[in-house]
């Protein structure tokens, strides 16, 4: 048994345990409050469409294929994220909706509004499904963005599929950290949503770094491209990051995202 072929197991199973972490503590996040404010309904929507995708990379011989650790418990891992995802979205919309801050689940709104497209009074100015159209919309366009840069041995259609889950993936957590920004203090287990949302990018990236240190025969054509997708989603995250290990260095019982502090 070859040490380097266990680690990269262990670092895309870590990976995995990370984004059900994110659901089970959304869902103690929903227990807890009774109540759904500060949650972005954009963010948790995407997150579980992009796990549900995730799914269709089994059955196109996409997903990763471990050396040492038994196959079945990746699939089974994925299965059970987006159960546990569609079970928590299914769960919010029928008890915690009359409770959702739709008024502050607003991102992409501002662009309607600067078009005119929408009147100052207009309902649809707390829609979260219009809010939804143009992150969706954006997701499309950096799909294509990315297929353009993304090297690909597969179909145009297996590619773009590709880059629509990566795609997804870069922009799910925007909406939250949006809604974050408005309230100014984040609950503990809604900052361990974005925390494990990072290590699950830390842990995928720390696989593409080690990748070619196991395997020296091998070396994957989109691993670049692939260091470069996560190292920017762990950008995106990044400001929240460092509030939140200033909070708990300071022992807050909140993440304070204090910007006048910085001034």
């Amino acid at each position: 048994m070859q040490w380097g072929e266990v680690f990269l197991d262990l670092l895309i199973l870590c990976s995995d345990l990370c984004l059900c972490g994110t659901f089970v503590v959304v869902f103690l996040q929903l227990r807890k409050r009774r109540s759904a404010a500060g949650l972005s309904l954009q963010t948790l929507a995407t997150v579980v469409g992009a796990r549900v995708i995730h799914l269709i990379s089994h059955n196109i011989q996409l997903h990763y294929s471990p050396n040492v650790f038994p196959w079945f418990i990746y699939p089974m891992m994925d299965v059970v994220s987006a159960c546990a995802g569609v079970a928590l979205l299914v769960s919010f919309c029928l008890y915690y909706y009359p409770s959702y801050e739709k008024e502050k689940d607003n991102f992409g709104i501002h662009i309607f509004e600067r078009f005119e497209l929408i009147g100052k009074n207009s309902p649809l100015k707390t829609s979260p499904f219009l809010a939804a159209s143009f992150l969706y919309a954006v997701v499309a366009v950096m799909a294509v963005m990315w297929f353009l840069v993304r090297k690909s041995q597969r179909s145009f259609l297996v590619s773009y599929f590709c880059c629509y889950y990566e795609a997804m993936g870069a922009v799910a957590l925007i909406p939250q950290l949006w809604m974050f920004h408005q309230d100014k203090r984040v609950s503990p287990l809604l900052a361990n949503f974005v925390v494990l949302t990072a290590m699950h990018r830390l842990f995928t990236l720390a696989f593409w770094i080690s990748y070619p240190r196991v395997f020296y025969w091998r070396y994957p054509d989109n691993r670049g491209i692939q260091m470069a997708s996560e190292t920017l989603n762990i950008l995106i995250l990044s400001d929240f990051l460092f509030y939140w290990a200033r909070s708990k260095i300071r022992g807050d019982s909140e993440v304070i995202l204090d910007y006048s502090s910085l001034v």
